[in-house]
């Protein structure tokens, strides 16, 4: 996920996405990210990397300055206003990873739906979604096809917002693929900062499976789908391993030799609203639809290759 990188303002838990080695010319294609968050940044500084030009947005000042300083041109949005028309001059890929708000709205198609249709560089769109879509099937495998059965308002609005995405493509005539992700782990995002904060919770669960993805194998997914334009529409992602939390999290304090922190039954855990909402959904997720119509192939097929890349890029050799 440049050409120039300002270490003074990149973060202090940053580090280096994985090279991105391409059969195809990104010089003449310019990115532009709505919600530059870490999977968002990290994607562009890797098409930086690889030749291309790539911007994309934040909601403040500072964080206008810290893609700036990552050699990303940034942008400042917060869904109260449009940006300049010139900011999308040239754009042959746009990604949004905005989510819609609580009232269901979307700024991004209301501010700039038209000036996306009418460019004329524009190759491919992609929106990040949730595999909280499905709801809860009781450990089932979902694929594409499975029914969406959101459980809570938040997964509602995706679905939502999932529709209003692809109709605004057919209507505009343009590709549009919506990839479904589980939950996100990565450099200064592991279990490994949990851990050490000394808040990790061993929530025991039986039965009860967790489908996860590193940040990184997100982006491959991306450019992928930027060469495949007419592929899915929709795409799950997640690693080759669904697998209870509690195992991940004394997989990572094994390797950070740190205790493992003791068992607490899931009905005495101390959880947010919003922590219960994830821990009441239990699904397998089906990939074969991404690494067949894509053919994508997670570089961390498991927490194991996924958590050790993270540590080891966290303490670098001497």
């Amino acid at each position: 996920m440049p050409g120039t990188m300002c270490c003074a303002t990149r973060q202090s838990n940053w580090i280096e996405p994985q090279t991105l080695s391409v059969d195809w010319d990104l010089k003449q294609r310019r990115l532009f990210c709505f919600g530059c968050g870490d999977t968002a940044t990290r994607l562009a500084v890797r098409f930086i990397t690889a030749g291309g030009r790539a911007a994309g947005t934040r909601r403040t000042a500072e964080g206008v300055a810290e893609l700036q300083g990552l050699g990303i041109e940034g942008h400042r949005f917060d869904g109260a206003a449009a940006l300049a028309d010139t900011a999308l001059d040239g754009v042959t890929d746009i990604l949004c990873s905005i989510p819609p708000g609580e009232a269901g709205d979307d700024g991004v198609l209301r501010w700039h739906g038209d000036l996306m249709a009418a460019l004329p560089t524009l190759r491919w769109v992609g929106l990040l979604s949730t595999t909280g879509v499905y709801g809860d099937v009781d450990g089932a495998w979902v694929d594409e096809d499975a029914p969406l059965s959101p459980m809570n308002a938040r997964s509602e609005r995706r679905v939502a917002q999932e529709r209003r995405w692809l109709e605004w493509g057919e209507s505009a005539g343009l590709p549009v693929q919506v990839f479904r992700l589980p939950g996100i782990y990565g450099p200064g995002r592991s279990p490994f900062d949990r851990l050490r904060s000394g808040k990790a919770q061993r929530i025991v669960k039986p039965g009860h499976v967790f489908n996860r993805i590193h940040v990184d194998d997100i982006g491959s997914a991306l450019l992928l789908g930027m060469q495949r334009p007419e592929a899915g529409p929709v795409f799950n992602l997640a690693d080759d391993e669904p697998v209870a939390a509690e195992t991940v999290l004394a997989y990572a304090a094994e390797l950070a030799g740190l205790p493992v922190p003791p068992a607490i039954p899931f009905e005495e855990a101390e959880l947010s609203p919003m922590g219960r909402q994830f821990w009441a959904e239990c699904k397998r997720i089906d990939t074969r639809r991404v690494r067949e119509q894509l053919g994508f192939e997670p570089k961390y097929p498991s927490y194991r290759e996924g958590l050790e890349a993270i540590l080891t890029g966290e303490t670098p050799p001497d």
